[in-house]
């Protein structure tokens, strides 16, 4: 499975490299800074981020070599097997769907960069949102965090007669239906919450038979306890790679240490690095929109030491780190992070 997973990074490094090469962005023979590569490809501003990660996962990759911050290209850029995308696919266990989408991406990459075409409607006329984004989450490293989560949720213990449980971010509920399977049978009350009511709709008709489930949207950038949630009670809390989203994240850390009990637990699962393939497909949507401020950083995922040192700032300890680095799970760059509320 790592070995289709490094094919599929590979492939996608040599979609970056089709990009800069067809447009001319960065010619071979050519030396440019990330700007003037931007520049030349005509990337709109709100994506420009984008292609500095490209540019970055290229230089890691030994495809790029610079100084003073102009970068050549070093030996002979790679193809975009496109071709090959099914096969790889599904051997990492993702829809068909899934294969089909991603050719289509790479084919308009440079007309996304450019916002002369839009990734969300390309999302859509592949299926409803909920369902494209459960194919996205359907996959054998995601499937086995998620279980994972839902193991260590069945060990924590209530305060009370129930265990009170609140779910961010939950999407289309793949974290949600692993957490459940492992609390089958036990007394709870489940707050499933997403800040889209396209989410918080589709999980109430997949899970309204489930006992003690409610649902409500929740926003991650505000005050949880203003939005409704009560003030220390949660025994846990669950975010399926989420946070990663928040605007301010410490701040966010804060609000959801305001709604768990001492010694409450946060599990939550987190990407630690860039992924190439990724980086083109999925990762458009995470630049800033049409006319919003621009990232602060072009870092979009913690590494592990920086989300403990970020988790220890907000009265946080990290109590468990899964998988391993030596681990064949953790090719994929995905981590199960479970902390405790140290005491309000």
């Amino acid at each position: 499975m790592n070995h289709e997973l490094a094919r599929l990074e590979h492939l996608s490094l040599g979609a970056m490299a089709q990009v800069l090469l067809t447009t001319q962005a960065l010619p071979l023979q050519a030396t440019r800074s990330s700007a003037q590569i931007n520049q030349a490809l005509g990337t709109t501003p709100r994506h420009a981020w984008i292609v500095r990660r490209w540019l970055a996962a290229l230089s890691r990759a030994g495809l790029l070599h610079g100084d003073d911050g102009h970068l050549a290209w070093h030996g002979t850029p790679p193809e975009a097997a496109v071709d090959d995308l099914p096969r790889l696919y599904a051997a990492l266990g993702f829809p068909a769907s899934m294969a089909t989408l991603h050719a289509r991406v790479i084919a308009q990459l440079p007309a996304l960069l450019r916002d002369q075409t839009a990734l969300a409607p390309l999302l859509f006329e592949a299926g409803e949102p909920v369902a494209v984004l459960g194919a996205y989450q359907r996959n054998r490293y995601t499937a086995a965090i998620n279980a994972a989560l839902g193991e260590r949720a069945r060990q924590v213990e209530a305060a009370g007669e129930s265990l009170q449980v609140l779910e961010l971010g939950g999407g289309a509920g793949a974290t949600t239906a692993a957490v459940l399977a492992a609390l089958d049978g036990r007394a709870m009350d489940y707050r499933f919450s997403d800040i889209s009511p396209l989410f918080t709709i589709a999980a109430q008709r997949q899970f309204r038979l489930e006992p003690g489930m409610s649902f409500t949207q929740l926003d991650l950038d505000r005050d949880l306890v203003a939005q409704g949630v009560d003030a220390h009670g949660l025994d846990l809390v669950i975010a399926g790679n989420v946070l990663h989203n928040a605007r301010d994240l410490r701040r966010s850390l804060g609000h959801l240490r305001a709604c768990l009990r001492p010694g409450g637990t946060l599990l939550f699962s987190e990407s630690i690095a860039d992924n190439p393939a990724m980086l083109t497909f999925m990762h458009l949507l995470l630049s800033p929109a049409e006319g919003a401020p621009p990232r602060a950083s072009d870092e979009v995922f913690l590494s592990a030491e920086q989300w403990r040192q970020a988790l220890l700032d907000e009265g946080f300890e990290l109590t468990g780190l899964w998988p391993t680095d030596d681990q064949p799970l953790a090719a994929a760059g995905q981590r199960l992070f479970q902390a405790v509320e140290r005491g309000q």
